[in-house]
């Protein structure tokens, strides 16, 4: 069966959003053709190396860093890499790094909470790995020395907007701190396809992402429901640069997603999904009633502490007004979801993942 231009683009822009969290070099420019020198050997150097237990070399990532310095906000394509496209996009975020780091890595503070546009869950499966993320913002700071964190995350996606399609895999992940420079570089290899997509659904506006899953495979999109999708290749490089009371950061991805053997992704899909992403995470981060994460970490334990009844108590009110919405939208399949007992198929990290959202989103 054909798929039409405008669905893929639709699915590969909304799929993309998933995937994120100094020295000499020179910066180039980005284009649909341009090269950046020594990026693949940066990237490499990351993705393979230092993912495998070797010491990172500031020299060899110092490309990387560069060229986040010298873009500021700006996007484009990159070379290949692993025979997937690739882009980057840069963004300023108005906060210290230490504060910002609190946010982005600590075992307190759920990633759907920071990223429910895109996140579903993200849950570090190597002991001590989620642990030991509080070294790259703990007092005192910045950390003296480098830091590094490997192990391993099993990551879901929400649901993706044009297409329903929601995801789940297995990441290989490395964070480096790099004190002289005061950067920290979150890398992100799927090192397997994705298992195959299953249908979600988008319950109220976008801004406000609420989703219900299913455990059925395929996409919600007419025409689509046949498709067994998987993302191929998957790799993510984050930069974040300390600038005293804002971060310089920057996204390096590279994907390739589809199915029966067929990748989908362009390099202008990829460029696309991350200027969204940037104005995504840009709303959450620079909201005024943002709460401290010592605020976030607060509420976390308070609910850590419940047995998951109680949290499943307590996310049926929240689920009520799901149906509601569900039902006035005449969405009739997410309504049959949510009227079979959903919360018992939520585990305890989505049960409170959903109840801090929606007691930060309360008036």
């Amino acid at each position: 069966m054909s798929v039409p231009v405008g669905a893929r683009r639709g699915w590969v822009c909304g799929l993309i959003l998933f995937f994120f969290g100094l020295g000499a070099g020179q910066a180039l420019a980005l284009g649909p053709h341009s090269s950046l020198l020594g990026l693949e050997q940066a990237v490499d150097h990351l993705c393979h190396e230092v993912l495998l237990g070797h010491d990172p070399d500031p020299d060899r990532i110092a490309p990387l860093i560069a060229h986040v310095r010298a873009q500021g906000d700006a996007g484009g394509g990159l070379p290949r890499y692993d025979d997937a496209p690739g882009a980057y996009q840069g963004f300023t975020v108005n906060q210290s790094m230490q504060r910002l780091l609190r946010y982005l890595y600590n075992p307190e503070i759920p990633q759907e909470l920071i990223k429910p546009f895109s996140i579903r869950s993200s849950v570090w499966t190597t002991p001590k790995s989620a642990e030991a993320q509080r070294q790259l913002w703990a007092d005192p700071w910045p950390p003296p020395r480098t830091v590094v964190v490997r192990g391993e995350q099993y990551d879901r996606t929400t649901a993706d907007l044009s297409t329903g399609g929601c995801y789940a895999m297995r990441l290989k992940r490395v964070l480096v701190f790099l004190p002289e420079a005061k950067a920290l570089l979150s890398v992100s290899v799927q090192p397997e396809p994705s298992e195959v997509g299953t249908k979600g659904y988008r319950v109220g506006r976008d801004e406000d992402s609420r989703y219900v899953y299913s455990d059925e495979q395929g996409l919600t999109k007419t025409g689509l429901g046949w498709v067994s999708s998987r993302i191929q290749t998957n790799v993510s490089i984050g930069v974040y640069l300390d600038g005293g009371e804002v971060v310089q950061s920057g996204v390096f991805q590279w994907m390739r997603a589809g199915w029966s053997g067929l990748s989908v992704i362009k390099e202008n899909h990829i460029k696309a999904s991350l200027e969204r992403y940037r104005e995504r995470i840009g709303a959450v981060l620079h909201a005024a009633d943002l709460p401290a994460p010592e605020e976030l970490e607060s509420l976390f334990r308070a609910l850590d502490g419940k047995s998951d009844a109680q949290l499943r108590r307590e996310v049926e009110p929240i689920l009520a007004g799901y149906l509601a919405q569900a039902e006035q939208e005449k969405n009739r399949t997410a309504s049959g979801i949510l009227e079979k007992g959903y919360a018992q198929r939520l585990d305890r990290g989505e049960l409170i993942g959903l109840l801090m959202r929606e007691r930060l989103s309360a008036p």
